[in-house]
């Protein structure tokens, strides 16, 4: 009877450790999704800072100072 008692015991604890093993990698799967899912937010608004300076640097008002720039500057003669 103790044996058998003892067999129940050490297959329920074996059981155990296998779900505390599951969870676990459960736990570090999600850990990397986070850190994953971060960095993407991260580079998502570098990318919109990059959009943000190119739209400014292409915006009509800056098209218009660059060729107002370029309309007064001479160019040498080729005498």
């Amino acid at each position: 009877m103790a044996r058998k008692l003892l067999v129940v015991v050490f297959v329920f604890t074996l059981a155990a450790l296998e779900l505390l093993a599951v969870r676990q990698e459960q736990i570090n799967t999600v850990h990397v999704m986070t850190a994953i899912h971060d960095q993407i937010a991260r580079q998502e608004s570098s990318f919109d800072a990059i959009r943000f300076a190119i739209e400014e640097q292409c915006s009509s008002e800056s098209l218009g100072l660059l060729t107002a720039e370029v309309a007064t500057i001479e160019l040498p003669s080729d005498e």
